[in-house]
């Protein structure tokens, strides 16, 4: 599996794993900060998602596919 990872021929599923538990300590920890601030943190974490480019491939596939099939048909 190792070789195959590093050849491309499958992805490492375990890349971004975060245990659970891990989580919620991480969660813990966050909602406890005095200087958290949530809003400033979902408006990073909407950024990255909506700036990363797996997402922005499915988006324009969504996009195209519909432009195909309702407008072009």
């Amino acid at each position: 599996m190792k070789q195959a990872i590093q050849e491309g021929v499958i992805l490492d599923v375990l890349a971004h794993y975060t245990p659970v538990e891990s989580y919620y300590k991480l969660a813990k920890t966050v909602e406890d900060d005095p200087e958290f601030d949530a809003n400033k943190a979902q408006k990073k974490l909407r950024r990255f998602v909506e700036g990363h480019e797996h997402a922005i491939r499915l988006k324009a596939e969504i996009m195209v596919g519909h432009f195909h099939e309702q407008v072009l048909a």
